[in-house]
């Protein structure tokens, strides 16, 4: 009676006391590690490859993407990708190409600033109603 005392009976004491298998340790550096050999072989097929590529002129800085969340009205979402699926476009391109042509064109720059600032208030007013019905719901359940 006094040896089935000393054995643990729950589940996480015997869990605990088990063997765990062992794993080799792995290679998490993001550069992968090359031999001497690989090394040599990889310097070798990068010099013919820049012999035999031609040369290009660098006119600009490499262009970077930068990913964003776009938040639309529903009915303008929908219109944008009626638009964009029938030209084959993505959201992304139609926005960059509308900001440059109106970079070109003042005029439109301001028309679309001058909507842009009045959504803007309008947004601006919804939120401030919504956060007021819900401080007066949480007011009224206190």
């Amino acid at each position: 009676m006094a040896a089935e005392q000393n054995q643990p009976l729950d589940a996480n004491s015997r869990l605990k006391q088990r063997m765990r298998a062992t794993v080799p340790p792995r290679d998490t550096s993001v550069i992968k590690r090359q031999s001497k050999e690989e090394e040599a072989t990889a310097f070798e097929t990068e010099k013919l490859s820049d012999t035999l590529s031609k040369p290009t002129i660098a006119t600009e800085k490499e262009k970077k993407l930068v990913s964003f969340t776009l938040r639309v009205e529903d009915s303008v979402d929908k219109g944008l990708k009626s638009l964009c699926t029938q030209e084959n476009i993505t959201k992304e391109t139609f926005l960059e190409a509308a900001y440059l042509v109106c970079l070109e064109n003042e005029e439109m720059m301001q028309q679309v600033l001058e909507v842009a600032i009045a959504r803007r208030q309008e947004r601006r007013e919804t939120g401030i109603l919504r956060r007021a019905k819900s401080m007066t719901r949480y007011l009224q359940d206190s």
